[in-house]
């Protein structure tokens, strides 16, 4: 049985790494307050380019602006996702420099553990109220969902909640009841067509992922986002890595380097898409949404 496999995944990491585990499926690792906040700082920049509002460093006003511009979708998902554009080009390049860097810093005890590492993150606005157009899509993040079903059975998540209501909106884990049984992590265009593996998961309780904290889960931890009434809106990252000798799904494979690469320094990513271009198209229901035209540049 892989349950066993993840566990002691974890087991290693957390050791290796120096992480504090979290459940048996979870770990997590404390960002350098100083760093957090620089890291931040480039999401912010980036997020008012995007969204074309003011830039303020008081993240109750920030999350002010990002409500009010609730509307202007013309680089947001329907997941929340923040789509890069070559118009802020030099932001998201900072945004991904800092990533880098924290896998970097995350890994660098035993970095050889780390075999797969993703360039394309997930900057992502969660409205305390649902964006219409996201309320019934097959892979709606609302949904109890495993990255598993869209990438293959054996990459880990990454989670970091920066700024915003993250008490009330935030991520729910949940963990197999008995027997694991390896369906459960089969790939599918769906996550409502996987609902049935529920019934054989509870929720994992009293763990909620913490601002300054990346937190780390392998695939098993089924998650979804949740809401408590009222809440306000979350700004987060989420993104996957590779422990192991494993690979994603192969429309997923172009956003993932063996090393991790210098972004600012000596590579460059090129969006491959302006604001005015009609969105580019997923390679696949599995491929993600900068698949198609996104590049990564050596100088």
């Amino acid at each position: 049985m892989s349950l066993k496999k993840r566990y002691n995944r974890i087991n290693l990491i957390t050791k290796q790494w120096k992480l504090k585990k979290t459940h048996s499926l979870i770990t997590r690792y404390k960002i350098d307050p100083k760093f957090f906040n620089e890291f931040k700082f480039y999401i912010k920049l980036y997020i008012s380019k995007a969204l074309n509002i003011d830039f303020n460093i008081n993240d109750k006003i920030f999350i002010k602006n990002i409500d009010k511009a609730r509307n202007n979708r013309l680089n947001i998902t329907p997941n929340g996702a923040i789509v890069p554009k070559r118009e802020f080009h030099l932001e998201y390049n900072l945004v991904l420099r800092s990533w880098c860097e924290l896998v970097r810093q995350i890994s660098k005890k035993k970095p050889k553990l780390l075999k797969l590492f993703r360039i394309t993150p997930n900057i992502r606005i969660k409205f305390g109220k649902e964006l219409n157009d996201n309320k019934n899509r097959e892979l709606s993040t609302s949904h109890p969902h495993s990255d598993a079903w869209v990438e293959g059975p054996w990459g880990m998540n990454c989670y970091i909640p920066f700024f915003g209501d993250t008490k009330n909106n935030n991520l729910q884990f949940y963990e197999p009841i008995n027997e694991f049984n390896e369906s459960y992590m089969a790939i599918s265009p769906s996550y409502k067509k996987m609902q049935w593996v529920m019934d054989y998961y509870k929720k994992i309780k009293k763990i909620i992922p913490l601002v300054g904290h990346v937190n780390l889960s392998d695939y098993a931890a089924i998650h979804n986002t949740f809401r408590n009434p009222n809440c306000g809106t979350r700004v987060s990252i989420d993104t996957t890595l590779f422990v192991g000798n494993y690979k994603p799904h192969k429309d997923r494979l172009k956003e993932y380097t063996d090393k991790i690469p210098n972004i600012g320094l000596n590579h460059f990513v090129d969006s491959g898409q302006y604001e005015k271009d009609k969105p580019a198209d997923k390679v696949s229901t599995y491929s993600h949404y900068t698949s198609k035209v996104l590049k990564l540049i050596k100088f």
